[in-house]
This record gives C-alpha cells, structure tokens and sequence, in this order.
C-alpha cells in the first residue's frame, strides 16, 4: 500500500517536471512579437554574456570597470531578426525579449573556442558572445551560414523595399490622345524576394500566391 502511494507520487511529479520543462520551452514562442511577413526559421538554448562598464567602489572615490552579465535562455533567428530570450525566476522560469539584432545592421559573426564553442555576434551597437547548446565544432559553420543566408536575403529585400513605378495607360483611339498616369506599389515575394504589384494575388516570378 505504501509502495504504491509514494509510486503515483513520484509519478505525478515527474509528470509535473516534464509539463514544466514544456512550458519553459514554449514560452519564448508565446513572448515573441513577428512583424509582417516575418517568420521565425531555427532556435537555439544557451547563455549570453553581455560585457558592460559598471561603477564600483575604490580604496578612493569609485572607479569605472569591465563588468559581464551571464543569462540563460534562447536565441531566436526570424527573417528579420535574431532575438535573445533570457530566462527569468527561481521556481517557475519565463523567458523575456532582453534585446534583438536586426539583420540588415549585422557587422560580423565570429566562432572560436575549443572544448567550449562559442560564438561572438556583433552589430552597429554591441557585441554578444554566446554559448549555445547542440552547436559545437561541425554545427558551428552551418549555423553561421544560416545567419549569413538571411541576412543576405534581408539586405536584399531591404534594398529592393516597396517601390513606386508608373503605368503609363493610352486611352481608345481618338483625334486626341489621352495619357493617363497611375501608381502601382511593388512589394517582394516572401518566397523568391522578386517584386510584384500589391494587388496581385500570385508572384509573377515564381508563382507562389501571395500571403495576405
């Protein structure tokens, strides 16, 4: 009798440890925010050391010095961003939007580390070293050519953009010809970046029907 009581015990906390490791999964995916046309492609769990000048007491005064912050959490690649959700709490974990890298503002990505594998990512503003699981050495250039690939595409979208051509229309046949002048907004196809008028409904490049 006994042993059976403490079995389902031990039994349902184990259920409750897996529905908790679950939800601490999932709950980057329910604090992210997409922009239009934006899709969220790989994820990474890790930690993230953030360097940062912090003021500290001297023997006089105070003095300015080179502190790092280590968090725990998830590193996101959408097709227009790469996002770090820390992971936050002593009992039950949340994960939070700490910062977010645009793509197009990417200056460089840099691995090293021999046991420990990291991997320094740099924009207009900061530098983020981090340290992320299931990419060691044979991950570490397939993960940074998958970055590379979308930032590629994104600088590519981003020069292309939304663009204003003009359609010039002549009217039926008449002693005086009338030339009338309409706006036409072009948009990239999500799926091969070739532009496309705003009102249609497939891509004339590729063929793919357009997300609404």
């Amino acid at each position: 009798m006994n042993s059976e009581f403490f079995l389902r015990i031990h039994k349902h906390y184990l259920n409750n440890r897996k529905s908790k490791t679950r939800c601490n999964r999932l709950s980057w995916q329910k604090a992210i925010i997409l922009n239009p046309n934006e899709q969220v492609l790989h994820s990474w769990d890790g930690n993230c050391e953030r360097h940062h000048k912090a003021v500290v007491k001297a023997f006089i005064g105070h003095k300015t010095v080179e502190a790092k912050e280590t968090h725990s959490g998830t590193l996101a690649l959408t097709s227009q961003r790469l996002l770090w959700f820390e992971r936050r709490g002593f009992l039950s974990k949340t994960e939070r939007a700490a910062f977010e890298i645009d793509l197009r503002n990417l200056s460089g990505i840099t691995c090293g580390g021999t046991i420990n594998k990291w991997v320094s990512i740099t924009d207009n503003e900061a530098e983020c070293i981090f340290h992320l699981a299931k990419v060691g050495s044979k991950e570490i250039e397939p993960f940074r050519d998958m970055i590379l690939r979308q930032v590629e595409k994104a600088k590519t979208i981003s020069f292309n953009g939304p663009q204003i051509v003009q359609n010039v229309v002549i009217g039926a046949p008449t002693n005086q010809k009338e030339t009338i002048t309409k706006e036409v907004v072009m948009i990239p196809c999500v799926y091969c970046s070739g532009l496309m008028p705003q009102t249609s409904v497939f891509c004339p490049t590729c063929g793919a029907k357009r997300k609404q």
